[in-house]
């Protein structure tokens, strides 16, 4: 971040990183937002730190530029965003219509198929006790409609797991959305201004890559770039527009994927 002042001077600027917030993902937005504090003051930059946890925060008046830091709800959903153009503040991130889309996950399903992007079988459950959609066979994914960080993600193998994995995530609030289970490697593809970043291969250690191995130090390796063949990684860094023109087109969205063993794609 700067600013170029007149005849050229690249200046430091006072940038504000908003963390914390008042949804699931709180204790992590902080450790977040504290990093990228300390990131930005080794720039040079001025930076003020705000906790958005109640509705009557308000931005420090020296404020150039916010950083969201936020995780999941109200930073993630469009609330946030929606505050900030009202203020007429810069922020970073998607806008608010790009970031609800892609925060609400039967939303966005909904846009892929009407794009025609491949995208695994799916059912929105509206209830605790749903039963097992009969067009999609096991295993199942189990994840809340509207929580981020894999909060309340279940695996499902049997019928038998079924009451208690649904009854775990729907206790995240909301709906929750049911996919076939997609056995593979797990990458990730960053786009930044409509352009793919390297691909990271994500490996946890243990389990699958829930809320636990995603934060816990040391619980999942990162490779990047990940170890594909160049036909695998520009099939990849090409499917992950699909998504991003679909949901956003705003300044940056990260597509998740997996590789089937014989390298096709849902």
């Amino acid at each position: 971040f700067c600013i170029i002042r007149a005849g050229g001077l690249v200046e430091p600027i006072h940038i504000t990183v908003l963390a914390g917030g008042p949804g699931a993902e709180r204790e992590v937005s902080l450790r977040s937002g504290a990093a990228v504090v300390r990131a930005l003051q080794a720039l040079g930059h001025s930076v003020s730190q705000q906790d958005p946890a109640d509705q009557d925060w308000a931005l420090p008046a020296q404020t150039e530029v916010v950083f969201l830091a936020l995780h999941g709800e109200y930073g993630e959903d469009g609330t946030v965003q929606r505050l900030l153009e009202g203020q007429r503040v810069p922020y970073t991130g998607s806008g608010p219509r790009g970031s609800a889309l892609a925060w609400d996950k039967a939303a966005s399903k909904t846009v892929f198929e009407q794009h025609k992007i491949s995208t695994p079988r799916w059912a929105l459950l509206e209830n605790a006790d749903a039963a097992v959609p009969a067009e999609i066979p096991p295993p199942w994914v189990l994840k809340p409609t509207l929580q981020g960080s894999s909060v309340g993600l279940q695996m499902v193998d049997t019928p038998g797991e079924w009451p208690a994995a649904l009854a775990a995530s729907a206790g995240r609030g909301g709906a929750v959305l049911c996919e076939e289970r997609i056995t593979g490697r797990e990458i990730t593809v960053g786009i930044l201004d409509g352009e793919p970043l390297p691909i990271i291969e994500i490996e946890p250690k243990a389990g699958h890559y829930d809320y636990e191995n995603k934060y816990t130090v040391g619980a999942t390796e990162y490779h990047c770039p990940a170890q594909l063949d160049d036909a695998v990684t520009a099939r990849a860094s090409e499917l992950s527009l699909g998504p991003w023109r679909a949901a956003t087109s705003d300044a940056w969205i990260s597509c998740l994927m997996r590789i089937w063993i014989h390298s096709c794609w849902r």
